[in-house]
């Protein structure tokens, strides 16, 4: 009931609210081992001599090397980062960054490319090598999104299909037909959840454990262009064509408010310290207020296509860190702004209209400074992504830094340091930062990029690291019925329910 059609007809799934069958051989599978019939056993005979072990404690010589290889992670930390400079920086690793990054692009093409990004031996400048360069979708590739850790791989075409992929594995999982229109954006609020939007109007929650649908929201009266949820996974901001923002309070799978906005937007973003966020206009930005207050307004003659913010790393000990708005923009640049939160004061005059709450807070409630600006595309950027990574030095160390990668319409893929960009930004004066690794396409028409989470290259610690996601994929469910409904079922549809909403829109028709 609500749940998203299965790709294949079978006599078997009616019991698993799965909407395909192939999720369970992956689960099977992935448990034992990335080889098919060999590794299967492996895994099984070693548990079971283990157990014997516990009972005689006599261990037999063909077993030892089994159980040792199995905990050579554990024991030994350092061979995690065996290719890294910095042999002392283990334990900062997983706090932090990936040895590797994946750059997932989809384009006009319905290709879907991927990219892994590492640091080679002795080397301060990453390289690009391809993974997968394949048709993903029968119609253009409109979104891609990846979880956290790297494990799932999501991606929105117009093919109304929401495909699901093992990135690891490298394998399809299959396909989510919730959505009766083109799929517009997609999110990961959790590593278990995937949120996605769709021209339908609608608003869908999947469970990743079992691909089920949670909730569809209702609310847009017409396309809905992106989604982003607030670091906390309990609130989500959606835009459309219906010129209006909403906020949904995803425990409970109903709308919290809605703001007209006068025109439509295209892009929100949630801040990373959840205290602000960003709505996109082809042209114009404006940062609200978690109260939704227009705290400033970004403006150009030409036309901004993406946006995010980031944390940047403290450069030193005791120093803070310092948050950036990256503007995608038509003219095939990146623009870097610092943000300064002022403090949100109180006024009488809360009740004017926008025009005059633009006037009063731009430059009072926030303020921008343009720091550098990355260069290297010769059309307009479409989309922008970035992770946090750990670089090598030249000293031999590691550093914390931002990889963010961008693609244009001239078919190439960009990666930059975001940290090394903004380095000469005290100076003051404007930085033209190069792109320090590049992929060309060689004429592709990109439209949407990720950047997920890699992996270290051996297979102990793949294995290792899939069983940990394996781990978290069937952690707490945030958004189950228990938590988010009061007393709708499963896969239930809910209406906006905002009075003030009604209202408004009667008042503008």
């Amino acid at each position: 009931m609500g749940k998203q059609g299965k790709s294949k007809a079978t006599s078997k799934g009616a019991q698993r609210p799965a909407p395909y069958q192939k999720k369970a051989k992956v689960e099977v599978s992935f448990d034992t081992g990335v080889k098919p019939s060999k590794t299967e056993d492996k895994p099984k005979t070693s548990n079971g001599k283990a157990k014997k072990d516990k009972e005689s404690s006599k261990p037999s010589k063909a077993q030892q090397p089994k159980e040792n290889k199995e905990k050579a992670p554990k024991v030994s930390p350092p061979k995690l980062t065996k290719s890294d400079k910095g042999k002392g920086k283990s334990v900062v690793r997983p706090t932090f960054g990936p040895s590797t990054f994946i750059v997932i692009a989809g384009s006009y093409e319905k290709l879907l490319y991927g990219l892994e990004g590492s640091y080679p031996d002795g080397s301060t400048v990453p390289v690009l090598e391809p993974i997968f360069i394949f048709p993903a979708h029968l119609a253009c590739v409109k979104a891609v999104a990846a979880s956290p850790g790297g494990k799932w791989l999501a991606t929105g075409s117009e093919d109304e299909f929401v495909k699901v992929w093992d990135l690891r594995r490298r394998k399809e999982v299959g396909s989510l037909s919730q959505h009766t229109g083109s799929i517009t954006s997609l999110h990961f609020p959790t590593p278990s959840h995937l949120l996605t939007t769709s021209v339908d109007s609608t608003l869908s929650l999947f469970r990743t454990s079992d691909w089920s649908l949670l909730k569809s929201l209702k609310g847009h009266s017409g396309r809905v262009n992106h989604v982003d949820v607030h670091p906390t996974g309990r609130v989500a901001l959606s835009v459309g064509k219906d010129q209006t923002l909403k906020m949904w309070d995803l425990m409970r799978g109903r709308g919290a408010a809605s703001l007209p906005l006068g025109s439509e937007a295209e892009l929100v973003k949630f801040s990373q310290k959840g205290t602000h966020f960003a709505v996109l206009f082809p042209r114009k930005i404006q940062i609200y207020s978690l109260t939704l207050k227009l705290l400033y307004t970004l403006e150009t003659k030409s036309r901004f296509n993406h946006l995010l913010f980031h944390l940047l790393p403290a450069s030193t000990e005791d120093g803070e860190e310092t948050e950036v708005l990256c503007v995608g923009t038509e003219k095939g640049v990146v623009e870097i702004y610092r943000i300064t939160l002022g403090e949100e004061e109180e006024s009488e005059e809360e009740e004017d209209d926008d025009e005059d709450i633009e006037k009063d807070t731009k430059g009072k409630g926030a303020e921008l400074e343009r720091i550098a600006t990355l260069v290297g595309h010769t059309n307009r950027v479409k989309a922008i992504s970035s992770l946090p990574f750990l670089a090598p030095t030249s000293t031999g160390d590691v550093r914390k830094t931002i990889i963010l990668t961008t693609v244009s319409s001239d078919g190439l893929i960009n990666v930059y340091d975001l940290c090394a960009a903004t380095a000469d930004s005290e100076k003051g004066e404007e930085n033209k930062v190069e792109p320090v690794a590049s992929y060309d396409t060689k004429g592709t028409r990109l439209t949407c990029v990720y950047l997920a989470d890699g992996q270290d290259g051996t297979k102990e610690i793949k294995v290792k690291e899939e069983e940990v996601s394996e781990s978290e994929d069937e952690g707490e469910d945030i958004y189950g019925s228990e938590q988010a409904s009061d007393d709708d079922d499963d896969g239930m549809e809910v209406e906006f329910e905002d009075e003030e909403e009604e209202e408004i829109e009667g008042e503008e028709e």
